[in-house]
Protein backbone atom coordinates (compact mmCIF):
# COMPACT_ATOMS: atom_id res chain seq x y z
CA UNK A 1 0.00 0.00 0.00
CA UNK A 2 1.63 3.17 -1.34
CA UNK A 3 2.88 5.50 1.99
CA UNK A 4 2.19 9.38 1.80
CA UNK A 5 5.24 11.28 1.95
CA UNK A 6 4.47 15.28 2.81
CA UNK A 7 6.21 18.11 2.80
CA UNK A 8 6.50 20.35 5.71
CA UNK A 9 3.24 22.31 6.27
CA UNK A 10 3.49 25.95 5.00
CA UNK A 11 2.47 28.63 7.74
CA UNK A 12 -0.19 30.73 7.80
CA UNK A 13 -2.56 28.64 6.23
CA UNK A 14 -4.39 29.97 3.00
CA UNK A 15 -8.30 30.48 3.91
CA UNK A 16 -9.79 29.78 1.27
CA UNK A 17 -13.88 29.53 2.48
CA UNK A 18 -16.16 32.08 3.66
CA UNK A 19 -16.11 32.14 7.95
CA UNK A 20 -19.16 29.62 8.93
CA UNK A 21 -20.11 28.97 12.73
CA UNK A 22 -20.28 26.01 13.91
CA UNK A 23 -24.16 26.07 14.06
CA UNK A 24 -24.36 26.97 10.62
CA UNK A 25 -21.92 24.16 9.72
CA UNK A 26 -24.69 21.67 11.66
CA UNK A 27 -27.43 22.87 9.28
CA UNK A 28 -26.06 22.35 6.50
CA UNK A 29 -25.41 18.79 7.34
CA UNK A 30 -28.26 18.32 8.54
CA UNK A 31 -30.02 20.05 5.58
CA UNK A 32 -28.12 17.71 3.21
CA UNK A 33 -28.75 14.37 4.79
CA UNK A 34 -32.37 15.31 5.11
CA UNK A 35 -32.80 15.96 1.72
CA UNK A 36 -30.29 12.74 0.24
CA UNK A 37 -29.63 9.94 2.65
CA UNK A 38 -32.79 8.22 0.81
CA UNK A 39 -30.43 8.71 -2.88
CA UNK A 40 -27.75 6.21 -1.11
CA UNK A 41 -29.70 3.90 -1.98
CA UNK A 42 -29.37 3.94 -5.72
CA UNK A 43 -25.50 3.49 -5.41
CA UNK A 44 -25.62 1.05 -2.74
CA UNK A 45 -28.09 -1.12 -2.37
CA UNK A 46 -26.62 -1.82 1.95
CA UNK A 47 -26.70 2.32 1.65
CA UNK A 48 -22.88 2.43 1.57
CA UNK A 49 -22.03 5.86 1.58
CA UNK A 50 -18.72 5.97 0.83
CA UNK A 51 -16.64 5.10 -2.63
CA UNK A 52 -15.87 1.34 -2.97
CA UNK A 53 -11.97 -0.08 -2.72
CA UNK A 54 -10.34 -1.86 -5.95
CA UNK A 55 -7.60 -3.87 -5.47
CA UNK A 56 -6.31 -6.47 -7.80
CA UNK A 57 -8.32 -9.47 -8.94
CA UNK A 58 -11.62 -7.61 -8.55
CA UNK A 59 -14.08 -6.99 -10.53
CA UNK A 60 -13.85 -2.89 -10.75
CA UNK A 61 -17.31 -3.15 -12.96
CA UNK A 62 -18.89 -4.69 -9.55
CA UNK A 63 -19.30 -1.33 -7.02
CA UNK A 64 -20.88 -2.59 -4.32
CA UNK A 65 -18.24 -5.43 -3.87
CA UNK A 66 -15.56 -2.69 -4.33
CA UNK A 67 -17.92 -0.63 -1.15
CA UNK A 68 -17.51 -3.62 0.98
CA UNK A 69 -13.84 -3.81 0.63
CA UNK A 70 -13.69 -0.23 1.95
CA UNK A 71 -15.11 -1.44 5.15
CA UNK A 72 -12.71 -5.18 5.37
CA UNK A 73 -9.92 -2.51 4.48
CA UNK A 74 -11.10 -0.21 7.39
CA UNK A 75 -11.46 -3.02 10.01
CA UNK A 76 -8.56 -4.57 9.26
CA UNK A 77 -6.48 -1.88 10.14
CA UNK A 78 -8.28 -1.54 13.63
CA UNK A 79 -5.83 -4.28 15.60
CA UNK A 80 -8.60 -5.96 15.93
CA UNK A 81 -8.59 -9.89 15.84
CA UNK A 82 -12.27 -11.67 14.40
CA UNK A 83 -12.81 -13.73 17.85
CA UNK A 84 -11.90 -10.54 20.26
CA UNK A 85 -14.44 -9.00 22.22
CA UNK A 86 -14.50 -5.46 21.37
CA UNK A 87 -16.02 -2.00 21.09
CA UNK A 88 -16.02 0.49 18.53
CA UNK A 89 -17.21 4.17 17.83
CA UNK A 90 -18.11 4.71 14.40
CA UNK A 91 -18.15 8.84 14.33
CA UNK A 92 -20.58 9.97 11.43
CA UNK A 93 -22.13 6.23 10.43
CA UNK A 94 -24.32 7.67 7.86
CA UNK A 95 -26.80 3.95 8.30
CA UNK A 96 -24.19 2.77 9.34
CA UNK A 97 -23.56 0.19 6.59
CA UNK A 98 -19.81 -0.28 8.02
CA UNK A 99 -20.69 -0.86 11.39
CA UNK A 100 -22.78 -3.75 10.00
CA UNK A 101 -19.81 -5.24 8.22
CA UNK A 102 -18.06 -5.08 11.05
CA UNK A 103 -20.87 -7.22 13.35
CA UNK A 104 -21.16 -9.90 10.57
CA UNK A 105 -16.95 -10.37 10.27
CA UNK A 106 -16.46 -10.04 14.12
CA UNK A 107 -18.84 -12.09 16.08
CA UNK A 108 -17.93 -10.38 19.65
CA UNK A 109 -18.22 -6.88 18.29
CA UNK A 110 -20.16 -4.28 19.66
CA UNK A 111 -20.56 -0.62 17.81
CA UNK A 112 -21.80 2.53 18.99
CA UNK A 113 -22.62 4.35 15.42
CA UNK A 114 -23.45 8.55 15.37
CA UNK A 115 -24.85 10.18 12.93
CA UNK A 116 -26.17 13.66 13.24
CA UNK A 117 -29.45 13.04 11.14
CA UNK A 118 -32.12 11.41 12.47
CA UNK A 119 -33.07 9.78 9.08
CA UNK A 120 -29.92 8.16 8.78
CA UNK A 121 -30.98 6.83 12.77
CA UNK A 122 -33.92 5.46 11.15
CA UNK A 123 -32.99 3.80 7.97
CA UNK A 124 -29.95 2.08 9.82
CA UNK A 125 -32.14 0.82 12.90
CA UNK A 126 -34.27 -0.87 9.91
CA UNK A 127 -31.59 -2.39 8.22
CA UNK A 128 -29.79 -3.51 11.19
CA UNK A 129 -33.48 -5.08 12.58
CA UNK A 130 -32.72 -7.53 9.92
CA UNK A 131 -29.58 -8.60 10.51
CA UNK A 132 -28.60 -11.70 12.83
CA UNK A 133 -26.23 -9.37 15.02
CA UNK A 134 -27.88 -6.22 13.94
CA UNK A 135 -28.64 -5.83 18.05
CA UNK A 136 -24.58 -5.14 18.35
CA UNK A 137 -25.16 -2.04 16.90
CA UNK A 138 -26.53 1.16 18.55
CA UNK A 139 -27.54 3.83 16.82
CA UNK A 140 -27.09 7.09 18.22
CA UNK A 141 -28.40 10.85 16.69
CA UNK A 142 -25.66 13.25 17.87
CA UNK A 143 -22.81 15.81 17.31
CA UNK A 144 -19.94 13.51 16.04
CA UNK A 145 -17.90 15.79 17.87
CA UNK A 146 -19.87 16.08 21.61
CA UNK A 147 -20.62 12.52 21.93
CA UNK A 148 -22.71 11.26 24.60
CA UNK A 149 -20.41 8.17 24.71
CA UNK A 150 -18.31 6.82 27.66
CA UNK A 151 -14.49 7.95 27.90
CA UNK A 152 -11.76 5.65 27.48
CA UNK A 153 -14.46 2.60 26.73
CA UNK A 154 -12.97 2.08 23.13
CA UNK A 155 -10.89 -0.11 21.46
CA UNK A 156 -10.90 1.61 18.14
CA UNK A 157 -12.41 4.58 16.07
CA UNK A 158 -12.88 4.86 12.55
CA UNK A 159 -14.00 8.62 10.87
CA UNK A 160 -15.34 7.25 6.55
CA UNK A 161 -15.92 9.74 4.96
CA UNK A 162 -17.18 12.06 8.01
CA UNK A 163 -14.24 14.08 9.16
CA UNK A 164 -14.62 16.28 6.14
CA UNK A 165 -18.02 17.27 7.68
CA UNK A 166 -16.11 18.69 11.27
CA UNK A 167 -14.55 22.24 11.43
CA UNK A 168 -11.24 23.50 10.58
CA UNK A 169 -8.41 22.21 8.35
CA UNK A 170 -7.07 19.13 10.56
CA UNK A 171 -10.65 18.26 12.54
CA UNK A 172 -9.19 19.11 15.78
CA UNK A 173 -12.43 19.08 17.50
CA UNK A 174 -13.19 16.10 16.66
CA UNK A 175 -9.52 14.15 17.00
CA UNK A 176 -9.78 15.18 20.43
CA UNK A 177 -12.91 13.35 20.74
CA UNK A 178 -11.74 10.76 19.46
CA UNK A 179 -9.11 10.18 22.23
CA UNK A 180 -11.46 10.82 24.84
CA UNK A 181 -13.65 7.76 23.39
CA UNK A 182 -10.47 5.37 22.91
CA UNK A 183 -8.63 3.43 25.25
CA UNK A 184 -5.31 3.56 26.52
CA UNK A 185 -3.63 1.43 23.05
CA UNK A 186 -6.40 1.97 21.02
CA UNK A 187 -6.86 3.16 17.00
CA UNK A 188 -8.15 5.50 15.47
CA UNK A 189 -8.44 5.11 11.47
CA UNK A 190 -9.31 8.34 9.27
CA UNK A 191 -10.86 7.70 5.80
CA UNK A 192 -11.33 10.40 3.57
CA UNK A 193 -10.34 13.10 0.68
CA UNK A 194 -8.28 15.36 2.12
CA UNK A 195 -6.07 18.47 0.86
CA UNK A 196 -2.23 17.09 0.23
CA UNK A 197 -1.72 21.17 1.39
CA UNK A 198 -2.75 24.78 0.75
CA UNK A 199 -4.46 24.90 -2.47
CA UNK A 200 -2.64 27.41 -4.76
CA UNK A 201 -4.16 30.70 -5.95
CA UNK A 202 -1.91 31.88 -8.73
CA UNK A 203 -2.85 30.82 -12.37
CA UNK A 204 -5.41 30.38 -14.34
CA UNK A 205 -5.56 26.73 -13.58
CA UNK A 206 -5.22 27.27 -9.77
CA UNK A 207 -8.01 29.86 -9.85
CA UNK A 208 -10.31 26.80 -11.62
CA UNK A 209 -9.64 23.93 -9.29
CA UNK A 210 -10.36 26.66 -6.18
CA UNK A 211 -13.64 27.34 -8.27
CA UNK A 212 -14.53 23.41 -8.38
CA UNK A 213 -13.43 22.58 -4.67
CA UNK A 214 -15.18 25.41 -3.57
CA UNK A 215 -18.64 24.79 -5.14
CA UNK A 216 -18.09 20.77 -4.48
CA UNK A 217 -17.83 21.83 -0.55
CA UNK A 218 -20.48 24.02 -0.75
CA UNK A 219 -22.93 20.73 -2.67
CA UNK A 220 -21.73 18.59 -0.20
CA UNK A 221 -21.97 20.56 3.05
CA UNK A 222 -18.39 20.40 3.85
CA UNK A 223 -16.67 23.26 5.23
CA UNK A 224 -13.34 22.17 4.12
CA UNK A 225 -11.30 19.08 3.66
CA UNK A 226 -8.74 18.22 6.22
CA UNK A 227 -5.01 19.30 5.59
CA UNK A 228 -3.12 16.24 5.22
CA UNK A 229 0.30 17.79 5.52
CA UNK A 230 -1.12 19.81 8.92
CA UNK A 231 -2.69 16.25 10.19
CA UNK A 232 0.45 14.58 12.03
CA UNK A 233 1.34 17.27 13.85
CA UNK A 234 -2.24 17.88 14.82
CA UNK A 235 -2.70 14.26 15.58
CA UNK A 236 0.65 14.51 17.83
CA UNK A 237 -0.68 17.78 19.73
CA UNK A 238 -4.06 15.85 21.05
CA UNK A 239 -1.35 13.07 22.38
CA UNK A 240 -1.87 10.12 19.49
CA UNK A 241 1.21 8.70 17.92
CA UNK A 242 0.66 8.27 14.13
CA UNK A 243 0.68 4.61 12.80
CA UNK A 244 0.46 5.08 8.91
CA UNK A 245 -0.17 7.27 6.29
CA UNK A 246 -1.81 5.30 3.29
CA UNK A 247 -2.62 6.83 -0.40
CA UNK A 248 -5.94 5.26 -1.61
CA UNK A 249 -6.36 7.38 -4.38
CA UNK A 250 -5.58 4.67 -6.84
CA UNK A 251 -7.48 1.94 -5.28
CA UNK A 252 -10.60 3.94 -5.07
CA UNK A 253 -10.59 4.95 -8.94
CA UNK A 254 -12.50 2.66 -10.23
CA UNK A 255 -15.44 3.61 -8.20
CA UNK A 256 -15.09 7.45 -8.52
CA UNK A 257 -15.34 6.39 -12.20
CA UNK A 258 -18.65 4.95 -11.72
CA UNK A 259 -19.69 8.17 -10.72
CA UNK A 260 -20.10 10.83 -13.95
CA UNK A 261 -22.38 7.76 -15.44
CA UNK A 262 -24.45 7.02 -12.62
CA UNK A 263 -25.35 10.71 -11.44
CA UNK A 264 -26.52 11.34 -15.01
CA UNK A 265 -28.76 8.38 -14.64
CA UNK A 266 -29.90 9.03 -11.40
CA UNK A 267 -30.78 12.69 -12.73
CA UNK A 268 -32.74 11.94 -15.12
CA UNK A 269 -34.58 9.18 -13.50
CA UNK A 270 -35.26 11.57 -10.28
CA UNK A 271 -36.56 14.56 -12.58
CA UNK A 272 -38.78 12.16 -14.39
CA UNK A 273 -40.17 10.75 -11.17
CA UNK A 274 -40.73 14.81 -9.68
CA UNK A 275 -41.77 15.93 -13.04
CA UNK A 276 -38.95 18.23 -13.50
CA UNK A 277 -38.28 19.79 -10.22
CA UNK A 278 -35.55 18.55 -7.21
CA UNK A 279 -34.83 20.21 -3.83
CA UNK A 280 -31.93 22.25 -3.93
CA UNK A 281 -29.69 20.11 -1.58
CA UNK A 282 -30.74 16.90 -4.06
CA UNK A 283 -28.97 19.00 -7.09
CA UNK A 284 -26.17 19.92 -5.27
CA UNK A 285 -25.49 16.46 -4.13
CA UNK A 286 -25.58 15.26 -7.90
CA UNK A 287 -23.37 18.10 -8.28
CA UNK A 288 -20.95 17.42 -5.98
CA UNK A 289 -20.88 13.83 -7.22
CA UNK A 290 -20.03 15.45 -10.93
CA UNK A 291 -17.24 17.44 -9.39
CA UNK A 292 -15.39 14.31 -7.25
CA UNK A 293 -13.01 12.94 -10.64
CA UNK A 294 -12.34 16.75 -12.10
CA UNK A 295 -10.54 16.88 -8.28
CA UNK A 296 -9.51 13.74 -8.33
CA UNK A 297 -7.47 13.81 -11.31
CA UNK A 298 -5.23 16.88 -9.76
CA UNK A 299 -3.19 14.29 -7.88
CA UNK A 300 -0.98 16.99 -6.80
CA UNK A 301 -3.31 18.79 -4.85
CA UNK A 302 -5.88 16.32 -3.50
CA UNK A 303 -5.61 12.98 -2.18
CA UNK A 304 -7.99 10.07 -0.68
CA UNK A 305 -6.32 9.13 2.19
CA UNK A 306 -6.60 6.61 4.79
CA UNK A 307 -4.53 7.57 8.61
CA UNK A 308 -4.18 5.35 11.26
CA UNK A 309 -3.33 6.56 14.56
CA UNK A 310 -2.73 4.89 18.45
CA UNK A 311 -3.92 6.49 21.72
CA UNK A 312 -0.63 5.70 23.39
CA UNK A 313 -0.74 2.83 27.06
CA UNK A 314 0.04 5.53 28.94
CA UNK A 315 -1.78 8.19 27.59
CA UNK A 316 -3.16 11.16 29.71
CA UNK A 317 -6.48 10.99 31.40
CA UNK A 318 -8.77 11.95 29.66
CA UNK A 319 -10.41 15.74 30.71
CA UNK A 320 -13.56 15.89 29.42
CA UNK A 321 -16.93 14.18 30.28
CA UNK A 322 -19.84 13.52 28.90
Amino acid sequence: MPSIELSPAKSPRIEQHETVSPNEIRQRVLAYYAAATADYRFWSSDFNMHFGYWRRGMNPFKREAMLLETNRQILSRLGLTADQPARIADLGCGTGATARTAVGLMPKLLVDAVTIAPIQVSIGSALNAKLPRGDAITMHCADFAHTPLPSAQYDAVYLLESACHAEGSTKAELLREAFRLLKPGGRLIIVDAMLRRALPTQGLFSRLMNFIYRRWCLSWAVPEMCRLDLLPDALATEGFEVITLEDWSWNIAPSVAHVPLFSCYFAIIELIKARGSLPTWRWRHILAALLTPLLGLNRSTFAYAAVVARKPQSSRAPTQTH
